[in-house]
């Protein structure tokens, strides 16, 4: 088989994989670290890790090891009651992911339980983070309670990005939260990449939404 045959095989399956990536709306986690060196992470939602070994990875390329993790799980505590009310997935054990993301050699703080619980008993002690990542329970009142104590660590530089803004629907995700927002103190942007997914009721479409402060200018970044 020749080059050109060889080619033409391999460069619509790259293609695909292009695409995947260009249109994944998990795409806005990567751009966000990279275009403002983000060092202090902070993620609500561990579930298997691998969305935090993918931020880790970009922030260590400006910061090395230096790179601060903070993640916010039920980890193995999570039941199928709570799997149903949240809308939730099974993550891995907190053992696990902490084994898991000590590989980075990175600064890495797990906390286990519910955020009504963790988050206000910890947000005292926590620095300013660069980038906070919402995507935990999906219950209005779970997101609304880690909205509430995000805020308290944003500075003016903080990107704090949701997940699972759902246009069509308003009774689980983001969306009454992002409605709810005072815009004379927040910049708040729904970012255009979008995902869907069939269910037994109809098609999903997911976005993120990108909070900022107001008096943060935000001409270096583009979504």
């Amino acid at each position: 088989m020749g080059k050109k045959n060889i080619l033409s095989k391999y460069i619509p399956f790259a293609k695909r994989i292009y695409d995947y990536f260009k249109k994944s709306r998990y795409q806005y986690l990567y751009r966000a670290i990279r275009q403002r060196r983000c060092r202090k992470i902070m993620e609500i939602g561990v579930y298997d890790g691998e969305q935090a070994l993918k931020m880790l990875s970009v922030a260590k390329k400006f910061h090395g090891s230096d790179v601060e993790y903070f993640g916010f799980d039920l980890f193995e505590d999570i039941n199928e009651e709570i799997f149903q009310e949240e809308g939730s997935k099974y993550p891995l054990s907190y053992d696990n992911i902490q084994k898991k993301l000590d590989k980075t050699g990175c600064k890495i703080h797990l906390y286990k339980g519910f955020t009504n619980k963790t988050l206000p008993e910890n947000v005292g002690h926590l620095p300013a983070m660069d980038l906070i990542f919402i995507d935990g329970g999906h219950s209005v009142e779970t997101i609304a309670n880690d909205w509430k104590y995000s805020q308290q660590l944003m500075s003016d530089k903080t990107i704090t990005l949701f997940d699972d803004y759902y246009f069509d629907k308003d009774d689980l995700g983001c969306k009454k939260i992002i409605e709810a927002i005072n815009k004379g103190e927040f910049n708040v942007v729904i970012l255009p990449a979008q995902n869907s997914f069939k269910n037994d009721w109809g098609v999903l479409k997911i976005n993120f939404v990108r909070v900022e402060k107001v008096r943060r200018k935000n001409e270096n970044y583009r979504p």
